[in-house]
Parts: structure tokens; C-alpha cells; sequence
């Protein structure tokens, strides 16, 4: 593991802040994989930056909540905010589909937390929290609640951001990157998704998390409703 190579070396005396050391290491690895994905990218400052960078974009939405939630159901916000940051930190996209392989970014994820935390300023004592609410973050349903909170609060948050308004630029934003794109399978797979999103939010851990859920499941419901009305209208002129 990452962690226990990295234990030999001392630690510098001035420790890094987590939070910029765990976008920091997020974004080289999300950027790297999006530019892989797409095959082209912008120059930026003399940079590539990739058209949409899916993963990250993604992460910023589950960090966002995290930051919402933890308080509402007294979690730990630093174990949680964390996790946020380093949930998909090894996942790459379209793995699964293009080799055939299991996509175990889950447990390769968990086994980076520590490479990427040693010599900041987390708490050691609250690094196996954060690499247990990594290893159970994954999948679309539960057989029952998850344990402990944080952990329940991760999975609830990373299902979320693929629900409501920010979910469906992130949708928009990296489909394009798989196949050509129109408005008609646009409505096509957001129906489609719509049918998931409803089961996925009656499994959330959390009351507020349920809540939230209900209210985006809503949301997809009255968009998709109406870009089905106003496409049927432009078709038939």
C-alpha cells in the first residue's frame, strides 16, 4: 500500500493543509484521465485542460454536500469531507466498459488515502474512517443502512450529485466524450435514468439525504416531462 511506503520518509516539520493536498492530488489524476477519455484538449496557460473534466466536476458536487449534510446529522465533517475529496480518486472513466475489467476504484481509492494524507494536517487517528466510507461508497442500492454515519453519509452524497440540476450538466458535459450526442437521446437516456434515480433515492441512509433525494427525483421528473412536450412541439412544425 501507498501508505506504508511512504511512513519511511520523515515528515516535514511545516505540514501541508489536507483539503489542497487532496484536490490537489484529485485533480492531477481527474484531469490526466479526462484528457485520455476525450483525446484532445484546450490550451490554457500552456496547459491542457480537457473539454469537460467529468470526475472532478463530480467530486466538487459530493464535497459540496458533504459540507451540507455532516452538520444536519452531527457527522464528522472532516472524516466526511475527506472522503468526499478522495471517493473517485482512482477511478477512471469508461474502465469497466472499455477493458472488461472488474472496477475496483473503491479499494484502490481507500488505498491511496494514506500516499495522500501523510505529511498534511488530517488527523491520523481519522484516516481508517475515511478509507471505510471510501470501500463502501460504491453500488446504486443497499441490502440495509450503512454503519458508521460517515460512511452512510458518503454513499448518500455521492448518489445525490448524480441527481437534480447539477447531475444533469455533468451527464450533458462528459457524454460526448462516449458517442455523438442529440437532443432525442438526450430525452432518451434521461427518461431512462429517471426510472434509476427514483429507486436510488429510496435507499438513502439519512433523513435529509431522503429528503433531498425526493425533491431532485422531482425535479428530473417535471424537466424531462417538459423537454419531452417541447420536442414533440418542434418535431411537428
Amino acid at each position: 500500500m501507498a501508505g506504508n511506503q511512504c511512513r519511511s520518509v520523515p515528515v516535514p516539520s511545516t505540514k501541508i493543509p489536507w483539503q489542497a493536498a487532496c484536490e490537489k492530488a484529485l485533480k492531477e489524476f481527474t484531469s490526466a484521465d479526462a484528457l485520455r477519455k476525450w483525446g484532445w484538449g484546450h490550451s490554457e496557460s500552456g496547459l491542457q485542460e480537457p473539454p469537460f473534466d467529468y470526475r472532478y466536476e463530480h467530486t466538487l458536487a459530493v464535497v459540496k454536500l458533504a459540507a451540507w449534510l455532516a452538520p444536519l446529522v452531527s457527522a464528522d465533517a472532516e472524516v466526511l469531507a475527506c472522503a468526499a475529496w478522495l471517493h473517485d480518486c482512482r477511478k477512471k472513466i469508461g474502465y469497466a466498459r472499455e477493458t472488461g475489467h472488474i472496477d475496483n476504484h473503491a479499494a484502490e481509492g481507500a488505498d491511496a488515502v494514506d500516499g495522500i494524507l501523510y505529511a498534511t494536517d488530517f488527523p491520523p487517528h481519522k484516516i481508517p474512517m475515511v478509507r471505510h466510507a471510501i470501500l463502501h461508497h460504491v453500488g446504486r442500492s443497499l441490502a440495509a443502512p450503512l454503519d458508521p454515519l460517515e460512511t452512510a453519509c458518503l454513499w448518500d452524497i455521492d448518489k445525490l450529485s448524480k441527481l437534480g440540476a447539477a447531475g444533469l450538466v455533468h451527464f450533458i458535459g462528459i457524454n460526448p466524450a462516449f458517442q455523438p450526442l442529440t437532443t432525442s437521446e438526450v430525452l432518451e437516456k434521461g427518461e431512462k435514468w429517471l426510472e434509476v434515480a427514483r429507486q436510488i433515492a429510496t435507499y438513502m441512509n439519512t433523513a435529509p439525504a431522503k429528503a433531498e433525494a425526493t425533491a431532485r427525483v422531482e425535479f428530473l421528473q417535471f424537466y424531462y416531462k417538459r423537454l419531452r412536450d417541447e420536442w414533440a412541439y418542434t418535431k411537428s412544425q
